[in-house]
């Protein structure tokens, strides 16, 4: 008996890498854009959870007070209860200012010790491994955004003009905020706050240091909450 040999036609073949190709041009940005988005989510959830454990510290009663500054590299300065007892309670504060208007300086100037083991460049172009660009950074007025995590939020940072800051969308208040721009499409000065690039997230932080996720919609040219 003879044997049928079965094979694809050459107009099979080239249909299938026909679509093949549709299937490419239509999927492939999509797929692009998700990966991109999803590596600057992933900064910006670690960041959130990096403040978490350090406001921990605090409640846990480690700390008195610790103060982060946000900038390329993620400082950490932590007050001994302690001191912070000794700067906003005592009758013979070494910080008088501090104590009277209940705000906190900047480092290790007012009674914080810096905790070296942070000591690292987190983001931006000297660090292979972050995929995104900062803001407020070091290319950018303000240059750095300080926060001061105690237990009841009493103590601010001394100097608010010099943070990143922006009204909350729902309570209408200032609060501090850190935003991350994608790599792929901004440079360390163009990633900022006023511009329409996509791939950007922020987290925004008050006074207590509730933490709230945006993430900037290019369509809308607005700030959508998606966590907090």
């Amino acid at each position: 008996m003879n044997k049928r040999i079965k094979a694809f036609t050459l107009l099979e073949l080239l249909v299938v890498l026909a679509v093949l190709g549709v299937f490419s041009v239509i999927a492939y940005p999509n797929i692009s854009s998700w990966i991109t988005d999803r590596e600057v989510k992933k900064e910006t959830y670690e960041t959130v959870a990096f403040i978490k454990e350090r406001k921990s510290e605090v409640t846990s009663g480690k700390y008195g007070m610790v103060q982060i500054l946000f900038n390329r590299q993620l400082q950490v300065f932590t007050m001994n209860p302690e001191k912070f007892s000794q700067i906003y309670k005592g009758f013979n504060s070494p910080y008088a200012s501090h104590k009277q208007n209940y705000t906190c300086g900047f480092g290790d100037t007012a009674g914080f010790t810096r905790q070296n083991q942070y000591d690292k460049e987190d983001f931006g172009p000297y660090v292979s491994s972050s995929n995104v660009h900062i803001y407020p950074s070091a290319w950018h007025n303000p240059s750095r955004t300080a926060v001061c995590i105690t237990k009841d939020g009493s103590i601010s940072y001394y100097r608010p003009n010099q943070n990143g800051r922006v009204k909350d969308q729902e309570t209408g208040k200032w609060v501090d905020f850190f935003m991350f721009c994608s790599k792929s499409n901004t440079t360390e000065s163009t990633c900022k706050y006023s511009s329409n690039h996509d791939y950007r997230y922020m987290i925004t932080l008050d006074r207590f240091q509730n933490i709230k996720v945006l993430k900037y919609s290019k369509n809308k040219n607005k700030w959508i909450k998606i966590d907090g």
